[in-house]
């Protein structure tokens, strides 16, 4: 038997998701939002704004470095593990496909290591590959030099169904995550369905357990209600999850720590205050 389609309306009703979504937006960027480094201490709903206008910019700008960004990004911690070192490669005048390529050429795998910040061959392997994909999709569209448009078109005629047997897709090491990562660097209106974005869904909206496809549907269909793009709502959740949800010291999640705190019989009240959890989340528990 068929199951039916994922719809976030069976979950809660229109009224409450706008609501949910409104409240998080207002909060404030903390230190460890993604765009604190850019924006500070501005509203989460402003932050998206600024990050949805400049999304693309840095691709078309240095087509090279966002690729980088992208592969260097999968399971990392952005803010202390890869940003620093896309901030010290945007010193270089490495900007397009053929440079990396070069680089990739001409370097021993020791020194690109050095180069790029990590000493990962799963993630070296990765952009190796991911560079010979593209230029078989440079000989599919001949008629575009432009290293953006090149991956901009790959991205925009993408079937998430069928990834597995993409040219890009196809690549080990390519989930679900970074294949949406990089459609949306390069220009592609999505989400990328990673943990922040599952956590919000999960301890705002109810909604657990989500596999990536349906965590995609999701936040299209919380974008849809509130007319806004889907990036901007992949920015509001990235940045409230990695504000909200890991400020303890010991890396419990909020979660885990509400959860605590109600077993040892804290008043739920007090608990919904201190974790910003609703009193309906702390009571599923």
């Amino acid at each position: 038997m068929n199951k039916k389609p994922f719809d976030i309306l069976n979950f809660k009703k229109e009224e409450e998701i706008l609501s949910i979504l409104k409240s998080i937006s207002q909060k404030p960027l903390t230190k460890t939002a993604h765009a604190f480094s850019d924006y500070g201490a501005i509203s989460i709903s402003d932050a998206a704004e600024k990050s949805t206008q400049n999304y693309f910019e840095k691709a078309k700008a240095k087509p090279a470095i966002a690729l980088l960004s992208v592969v260097l990004a999968a399971n990392r911690n952005y803010n202390k593990v890869v940003k620093p070192n896309l901030d010290r490669i945007e010193k270089t005048d490495l900007e397009t496909f053929d440079q990396l390529r070069e680089l990739l050429r001409t370097k021993s795998k020791a020194d690109f290591y050095l180069f790029w910040g990590h000493k990962d061959e799963k993630k070296y392997n990765t952009l190796v590959k991911l560079l010979e994909a593209i230029e078989e999709l440079k000989k599919i569209h001949s008629n575009s030099t432009d290293d953006f448009e090149i991956l901009n078109m790959w991205g925009q005629n993408q079937d998430l169904q069928n990834r597995e047997k993409d040219i890009v897709g196809k690549i080990p090491n390519i989930a679900t995550a970074t294949f949406q990562h990089l459609r949306m660097v390069f220009g592609v209106d999505t989400v990328k369905p990673d943990q922040r974005v599952k956590e919000v869904l999960d301890y705002e909206f109810g909604i657990q357990k989500l596999n990536d496809e349906n965590a995609i549907k999701a936040v299209e269909q919380i974008a849809s209600l509130a007319n806004l793009k889907v990036i901007t709502v992949d920015q509001i959740f990235v940045n409230y999850g990695a504000g909200y949800y890991n400020q303890s010291a010991n890396k419990l999640s909020v979660k885990e720590i509400a959860k605590r705190l109600k077993l040892l019989g804290v008043n739920q009240d007090i608990i919904s205050s201190a974790t910003l959890l609703s009193l309906e989340q702390i009571k599923r528990l």
